[in-house]
């Protein structure tokens, strides 16, 4: 069957894993808005820290959050194609499928929002001359 897909001539190993990797990042980058936004709000983030010369403990959370919230719309994207694939026509459990992993992606962007609070706290604190034992 002739496919524009270049999985045969890639082969199957640790190179090959990564070209799928970067194809699937590629083809959301292309067709998800939500995960652009995403990339801007980590970039704005990511500026931030770096002006208030953040500690390697906050790089440590913000990181982990922002990847967090990048694999659960990568996730989310590839269950909605799925779903889609599945089940071209409308039914409530397609919908419910969708659904919970919109959820997923909230619960994560919730979590990195706790995230980037608590740090501003810790770093405002700090710059405002909080004891050590209060921050």
């Amino acid at each position: 069957m002739p496919t524009s897909d270049n999985r045969a001539r890639r082969g199957h190993g640790l190179a090959a894993a990564f070209g799928y990797a970067f194809d699937g990042f590629a083809a959301a980058w292309q067709t998800q808005p939500n995960l652009r936004i995403h990339a801007v709000v980590a970039a704005v983030v990511v500026a931030a820290g770096i002006v208030a010369r953040l500690p390697l403990w906050a790089w440590t959370a913000i990181a982990f959050a922002i990847a967090l919230v990048v694999t659960t719309e990568l996730v989310n994207t590839a269950i909605e194609s799925l779903v889609d694939l599945a089940s071209p026509g409308e039914h409530p459990l397609a919908r419910r499928a969708k659904d919970v992993s919109a959820a997923a992606v909230l619960i994560s962007v919730l979590g990195a929002v706790a995230v980037g609070l608590l740090i501003a706290a810790w770093a405002a604190a700090r710059a405002g001359g909080a004891s050590p034992g209060m921050i």
